[in-house]
Protein backbone atom coordinates (compact mmCIF):
# COMPACT_ATOMS: atom_id res chain seq x y z
CA UNK A 1 0.00 0.00 0.00
CA UNK A 2 2.87 2.32 0.75
CA UNK A 3 4.29 1.75 -2.71
CA UNK A 4 0.96 2.69 -4.27
CA UNK A 5 0.77 6.03 -2.42
CA UNK A 6 4.40 6.91 -3.25
CA UNK A 7 3.60 6.24 -6.93
CA UNK A 8 0.72 8.68 -6.77
CA UNK A 9 2.91 11.34 -5.16
CA UNK A 10 5.54 10.89 -7.84
CA UNK A 11 2.90 11.29 -10.55
CA UNK A 12 1.59 14.48 -8.91
CA UNK A 13 5.09 15.94 -8.63
CA UNK A 14 5.74 15.14 -12.28
CA UNK A 15 2.59 17.04 -13.29
CA UNK A 16 3.53 19.98 -11.06
CA UNK A 17 7.09 20.01 -12.38
CA UNK A 18 5.89 19.78 -16.02
CA UNK A 19 6.41 23.20 -17.63
CA UNK A 20 4.59 22.64 -20.91
CA UNK A 21 2.15 25.49 -21.62
CA UNK A 22 3.78 27.93 -19.19
CA UNK A 23 4.89 30.20 -22.03
CA UNK A 24 1.28 30.51 -23.19
CA UNK A 25 0.23 31.78 -19.75
CA UNK A 26 3.03 34.38 -19.78
CA UNK A 27 2.15 35.50 -23.32
CA UNK A 28 -1.55 35.85 -22.44
CA UNK A 29 -0.67 37.80 -19.28
CA UNK A 30 1.65 40.16 -21.16
CA UNK A 31 -0.98 40.63 -23.88
CA UNK A 32 -3.59 41.62 -21.29
CA UNK A 33 -1.15 44.05 -19.63
CA UNK A 34 -0.27 45.57 -23.03
CA UNK A 35 -3.90 46.04 -24.05
CA UNK A 36 -4.79 47.55 -20.65
CA UNK A 37 -1.79 49.91 -20.88
CA UNK A 38 -2.83 51.02 -24.37
CA UNK A 39 -6.36 51.69 -23.15
CA UNK A 40 -5.10 53.76 -20.22
CA UNK A 41 -2.64 55.69 -22.42
CA UNK A 42 -5.40 56.42 -24.95
CA UNK A 43 -7.69 57.75 -22.22
CA UNK A 44 -4.93 59.88 -20.71
CA UNK A 45 -3.90 61.32 -24.08
CA UNK A 46 -7.56 62.09 -24.86
CA UNK A 47 -7.85 64.04 -21.60
CA UNK A 48 -4.59 65.93 -22.27
CA UNK A 49 -5.63 66.93 -25.80
CA UNK A 50 -9.12 67.89 -24.58
CA UNK A 51 -7.68 70.01 -21.77
CA UNK A 52 -5.41 71.89 -24.19
CA UNK A 53 -8.27 72.40 -26.63
CA UNK A 54 -10.52 73.71 -23.84
CA UNK A 55 -7.75 76.10 -22.77
CA UNK A 56 -7.43 77.36 -26.35
CA UNK A 57 -11.20 77.86 -26.59
CA UNK A 58 -11.25 79.72 -23.28
CA UNK A 59 -8.35 81.97 -24.28
CA UNK A 60 -9.94 82.69 -27.66
CA UNK A 61 -13.24 83.58 -26.01
CA UNK A 62 -11.50 85.88 -23.51
CA UNK A 63 -9.60 87.62 -26.30
CA UNK A 64 -12.79 88.09 -28.32
CA UNK A 65 -14.61 89.48 -25.30
CA UNK A 66 -11.86 91.89 -24.28
CA UNK A 67 -11.77 93.46 -27.73
CA UNK A 68 -15.19 95.01 -27.30
CA UNK A 69 -14.38 98.69 -26.89
CA UNK A 70 -16.50 100.82 -24.57
CA UNK A 71 -16.51 103.84 -26.87
CA UNK A 72 -18.17 106.25 -24.43
CA UNK A 73 -15.48 105.65 -21.79
CA UNK A 74 -12.64 105.53 -24.33
CA UNK A 75 -13.43 108.85 -25.98
CA UNK A 76 -14.24 110.63 -22.72
CA UNK A 77 -11.84 113.42 -21.87
CA UNK A 78 -9.81 115.72 -24.01
CA UNK A 79 -6.47 115.25 -25.66
CA UNK A 80 -4.37 117.59 -27.66
CA UNK A 81 -1.08 117.62 -29.52
CA UNK A 82 0.90 117.64 -26.24
CA UNK A 83 -0.84 114.66 -24.57
CA UNK A 84 1.37 111.88 -25.99
CA UNK A 85 4.73 113.74 -25.69
CA UNK A 86 3.91 114.69 -22.08
CA UNK A 87 3.00 111.09 -21.26
CA UNK A 88 6.32 109.89 -22.71
CA UNK A 89 8.33 112.67 -20.99
CA UNK A 90 6.76 112.04 -17.58
CA UNK A 91 6.92 108.25 -18.07
CA UNK A 92 3.22 108.06 -17.20
CA UNK A 93 1.54 104.78 -17.96
CA UNK A 94 -1.31 104.79 -20.43
CA UNK A 95 -4.65 103.81 -19.00
CA UNK A 96 -6.09 100.47 -19.99
CA UNK A 97 -8.58 100.41 -22.82
CA UNK A 98 -12.15 100.18 -21.42
CA UNK A 99 -14.22 97.09 -22.18
CA UNK A 100 -17.94 97.04 -22.94
CA UNK A 101 -18.78 94.23 -20.49
CA UNK A 102 -22.29 93.52 -21.79
CA UNK A 103 -21.18 93.16 -25.40
CA UNK A 104 -18.02 91.37 -24.25
CA UNK A 105 -20.10 88.67 -22.52
CA UNK A 106 -22.12 88.18 -25.68
CA UNK A 107 -18.93 87.84 -27.75
CA UNK A 108 -17.52 85.31 -25.26
CA UNK A 109 -20.65 83.17 -25.61
CA UNK A 110 -20.48 83.39 -29.41
CA UNK A 111 -16.86 82.22 -29.44
CA UNK A 112 -17.56 79.32 -27.08
CA UNK A 113 -20.54 78.32 -29.23
CA UNK A 114 -18.28 78.43 -32.29
CA UNK A 115 -15.74 76.14 -30.60
CA UNK A 116 -18.49 73.72 -29.53
CA UNK A 117 -20.20 73.44 -32.93
CA UNK A 118 -17.56 74.14 -35.58
CA UNK A 119 -16.34 71.15 -37.57
CA UNK A 120 -13.20 72.73 -39.02
CA UNK A 121 -9.86 70.95 -38.80
CA UNK A 122 -8.44 73.51 -36.37
CA UNK A 123 -10.82 72.58 -33.57
CA UNK A 124 -11.00 69.29 -31.71
CA UNK A 125 -14.31 67.58 -32.48
CA UNK A 126 -14.70 65.66 -29.21
CA UNK A 127 -14.99 68.84 -27.16
CA UNK A 128 -18.73 69.55 -27.32
CA UNK A 129 -20.94 71.71 -25.19
CA UNK A 130 -18.45 74.14 -23.67
CA UNK A 131 -20.21 75.93 -20.81
CA UNK A 132 -19.36 79.35 -19.42
CA UNK A 133 -19.30 78.84 -15.65
CA UNK A 134 -17.97 82.23 -14.54
CA UNK A 135 -17.79 85.63 -16.22
CA UNK A 136 -16.30 88.65 -14.49
CA UNK A 137 -15.73 92.00 -16.15
CA UNK A 138 -14.90 95.23 -14.35
CA UNK A 139 -14.58 97.43 -17.42
CA UNK A 140 -10.78 97.09 -17.53
CA UNK A 141 -10.17 93.33 -17.40
CA UNK A 142 -12.11 90.22 -18.21
CA UNK A 143 -11.94 86.81 -16.45
CA UNK A 144 -13.83 83.72 -17.59
CA UNK A 145 -14.05 80.08 -16.55
CA UNK A 146 -15.33 77.27 -18.74
CA UNK A 147 -16.30 73.63 -18.34
CA UNK A 148 -16.79 70.76 -20.76
CA UNK A 149 -17.42 67.04 -20.59
CA UNK A 150 -15.17 64.73 -22.61
CA UNK A 151 -16.13 61.15 -23.37
CA UNK A 152 -13.29 58.68 -22.89
CA UNK A 153 -12.59 56.24 -25.73
CA UNK A 154 -12.46 53.33 -23.27
CA UNK A 155 -14.48 52.90 -20.09
CA UNK A 156 -12.29 52.73 -16.99
CA UNK A 157 -12.24 49.04 -15.89
CA UNK A 158 -14.12 48.09 -12.72
CA UNK A 159 -15.91 51.46 -12.59
CA UNK A 160 -18.67 53.35 -14.32
CA UNK A 161 -16.39 56.20 -15.45
CA UNK A 162 -16.77 56.81 -19.17
CA UNK A 163 -16.34 60.61 -19.23
CA UNK A 164 -14.55 63.39 -17.35
CA UNK A 165 -15.29 67.05 -16.76
CA UNK A 166 -12.54 69.55 -17.54
CA UNK A 167 -12.32 73.20 -16.51
CA UNK A 168 -10.25 76.08 -17.76
CA UNK A 169 -9.90 79.77 -16.95
CA UNK A 170 -8.45 82.81 -18.68
CA UNK A 171 -8.15 86.48 -17.90
CA UNK A 172 -7.01 89.39 -20.01
CA UNK A 173 -7.01 93.18 -20.34
CA UNK A 174 -6.39 95.65 -23.15
CA UNK A 175 -3.45 97.99 -22.81
CA UNK A 176 -2.11 100.71 -25.05
CA UNK A 177 1.15 99.71 -26.69
CA UNK A 178 3.86 102.31 -26.12
CA UNK A 179 5.52 104.00 -29.03
CA UNK A 180 5.17 106.63 -31.70
CA UNK A 181 2.96 105.80 -34.67
CA UNK A 182 2.97 107.57 -38.00
CA UNK A 183 0.17 106.55 -40.37
CA UNK A 184 -0.32 103.29 -38.49
CA UNK A 185 3.38 102.33 -38.56
CA UNK A 186 5.20 102.10 -35.27
CA UNK A 187 8.39 104.18 -35.39
CA UNK A 188 9.50 103.74 -31.77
Amino acid sequence: MASLSTGRFRGCFRKIGDESGSIAVIVIGLFIITVASLMVMTDVSTVIVAKRSLAQATEAAAQRGVHTLDKSSYYKGKANIFTVPMAIATNRAHPVIPIDCLRGGFEVLLELHSWSNDNSDLKWHHLKGIQLTNYQCDGQSLDIETRSEVNLPFKVPFSSIDSVFLTSSAGTANQVQEGFYLFGIRLH
